[in-house]
């Protein structure tokens, strides 16, 4: 009983916040987050008093944290936040809201920060205070990212650094490349990726059920059809079974290849097969009450 306990415990899928980083990950990580920042991801504007602060952009620091640890490597959440005053001076509105933000990585480790965001002279009381939360969320953000490394912007708090990084020319960005921006709907490798990960789900369940072996899920290319979703990596008896459940799924496509480009024709697929597994699992249930009684 505690062996298959142990199995169950060890197969069972982890949340986000108790992942945890390879060796080669974290050491990779770590050296990218040491980098100071170029000139080409620094802004600047004038502040009171005729001082000019450097600073990021939000969308930087997004963009940013993404390359660190990947798009479903961190998040974000608001802890708490204050409108701490709200005045009317000659119908306009002067607004301040404070925020607390925790970014969380994959494996747990979190900075939690303050950000502050202000809004003056606007005439509609809505928009101040949109304009204020907003800018709040967006400076707790960058504040608590920046303590994970200098990538992140703890660099521009060291003045020295900033003397020397301003005497350094910004080089022009890049031309748009028309061909890389997207243009029209749908994502066929997208959806031919869920697919993918469909079956594999309709294939594990019952092996980790039944305590049988599970397979590996193979990535699929452009040219691939959905009936080599999987790799077999059991036992002739076990991949004879695999092949008889092929025929099923190239009737459903129609066997040619041209339609696994159409976004509608996957999503169309995609929903045969849920139909499919409801069914079968309102079967095994009307099975079982019968059974029962």
């Amino acid at each position: 009983m505690s062996s298959n306990a142990g199995e169950r415990s060890s197969s069972a899928p982890r949340c986000f916040g108790q992942l945890t980083y390879t060796a080669e990950e974290h050491q990779a990580v770590d050296r990218a987050l040491r980098q100071k920042l170029g000139p080409e991801y620094i802004s600047s504007r004038m502040a009171g008093g005729g001082q000019k602060v450097c600073y990021i952009e939000g969308h930087r620091v997004i963009g940013l944290a993404n390359e660190m640890f990947g798009y479903n490597g961190w998040s974000h959440s608001i802890s708490q936040q204050n409108v701490d005053f709200i005045d009317i001076i000659n119908g306009k509105f002067y607004v301040g809201v404070s925020a607390f933000i925790k970014v969380m990585l994959k494996d747990g480790a979190f900075h939690e920060d303050v950000g502050y965001g202000v809004s003056e002279g606007l005439k509609s009381k809505a928009l101040s205070l949109e304009k204020a939360r907003k800018e709040a969320v967006t400076d707790g953000m960058k504040r608590a990212l920046k303590c994970f490394g200098n990538a992140l912007g703890n660099c521009i708090l060291n003045k020295e650094y900033l003397m020397a990084i301003n005497k350094i020319p910004k080089k022009p960005p890049p031309p748009l490349d028309p061909a890389k921006t997207k243009r029209i709907e749908g994502e066929p490798s997208v959806e031919k990726a869920r697919f993918s990960s469909l079956v594999w789900e309709e294939k594990i369940a019952p092996a980790m059920s039944n305590g049988r072996d599970v397979l590996e899920p193979k990535v699929l290319n452009q040219n691939q059809n959905y009936s080599e979703v999987h790799t077999p990596t059991v036992s002739a008896g076990r991949r004879s079974e695999v092949m008889d459940a092929r025929p099923s799924m190239d009737s459903m496509d129609g066997g040619g290849s041209e339609s696994h480009t159409d976004p509608k024709q996957l999503r169309k697929l995609r929903q045969q097969q849920l139909q499919e597994k409801f069914r079968r699992e309102m079967e095994k249930k009307a099975a079982a009450d019968t059974r029962s009684s």
